[in-house]
């Protein structure tokens, strides 16, 4: 064998001779790693969990000890609030009960107080309407109707004037009913005609009622009887004047005329709806010719339209 390989050979040999070893020092190691670790798992197990199984069991015992003492000493101050809470909700119950009476008592005198009230308003109302409905019809329970309250002459100014057809009234009522004066005041022109017919002429020219007619002339063009129930108006109208009995408002109106030559005066408004349907804005009367108005007003002095009115020419109102 060369030298050459004879120093391969002891190389080679110490290498594996240290190879040995070093697995048997691996070997030796790892054995007493195992009884170690062994003898960690054992102990542990051995040792420690009684231990804690003894700790848990004293907690839980303490644990329920504590409950049943702050049991014992609470379950009497539960049973004493239980017991006044009861006691207070049974009051609160019992005011509850006593208040509900107490109201229902208080409505119901407060009910029969209002109702008592209504009927008394109603009475009155009823007394109200009573007396007024007397007023408006042609006799009252205290009086009749008899010759002495008739007035013959009275009658027969309507049939001198044209106005014949006062006889033909045969008191239907449509002229009351078509009548938007009547709707919204005391005026009832079918009792007027009556009493005009009948001549019950103070009944007639003293009702302040008798003024409150428009002139629509509504009544007249329904009239059944064609009655000229306008005209019978405008009669009993000129008698009333000339007895003493004109309504202020009419009286005023005199007064325009006595002023302005029209009981009612234009203005820009109906001056401007007249251009509007291709009218003149001024009408051919005082408005359009001023020095007609004093023709006006001499024809209403001759007629003494101005003494019946009461006309003051000095301030051009009514006198005092």
């Amino acid at each position: 064998m060369s030298i050459i390989n004879r120093l391969k050979t002891l190389f080679k040999g110490d290498i594996e001779k240290e190879e040995t070893d070093i697995n048997n020092d691996v070997l030796n190691t790892s054995d007493d790693v195992e009884v170690t670790s062994s003898q960690i798992e054992k102990e542990p197990v051995t040792e420690a969990e009684p231990v804690v199984e003894a700790e848990e069991a004293t907690v839980e015992e303490s644990a329920d000890s504590v409950e049943d003492s702050a049991s014992d000493d609470i379950n009497p101050e539960e049973d004493k609030v239980e017991t006044i809470k009861e006691e207070i909700h049974e009051k609160v119950e019992a005011d509850k009960e006593e208040i509900h009476e107490k109201v229902e008592t208080i409505k119901e005198e407060i009910h029969e107080k209002v109702e008592a009230e209504k009927d008394v308003k109603e009475a009155d109302e009823d007394s109200n309407k009573d007396k007024e409905r007397d007023t408006m019809t042609l006799l009252t329970d205290t009086e009749l109707l008899n010759d002495s309250n008739r007035d013959p002459d009275f009658t027969a100014e309507f049939i001198d004037a044209g106005i014949e057809t006062v006889k033909h009234c045969f008191q239907c009522g449509t002229c009351s009913g078509s009548c938007p004066s009547g709707r919204r005041t005391p005026y009832k022109v079918r009792q007027i005609v009556r009493k005009c017919l009948l001549g019950l002429k103070d009944e007639v020219i003293t009702d302040d009622a008798l003024w409150m007619c428009t002139t629509c002339y509504t009544c007249q063009e329904r009239c059944l009887r064609s009655v000229k129930i306008v005209e019978i108006i405008k009669k009993a109208r000129n008698i009333a004047a000339h007895a003493g009995y004109m309504a202020k408002p009419h009286k005023m109106t005199g007064v325009f005329v006595m002023n302005t030559g029209h009981a009612v005066p234009i203005n820009d408004n109906v001056k401007a709806l007249r251009a509007k349907i291709g009218l003149p804005e001024l009408p051919p009367t005082t408005h359009t010719y001023p020095e007609a108005l004093e023709e006006v007003q001499k024809l209403c002095k001759i007629t003494a339209f101005d003494e019946l009115i009461g006309y003051d020419e000095a301030t051009g109102g009514l006198k005092e």
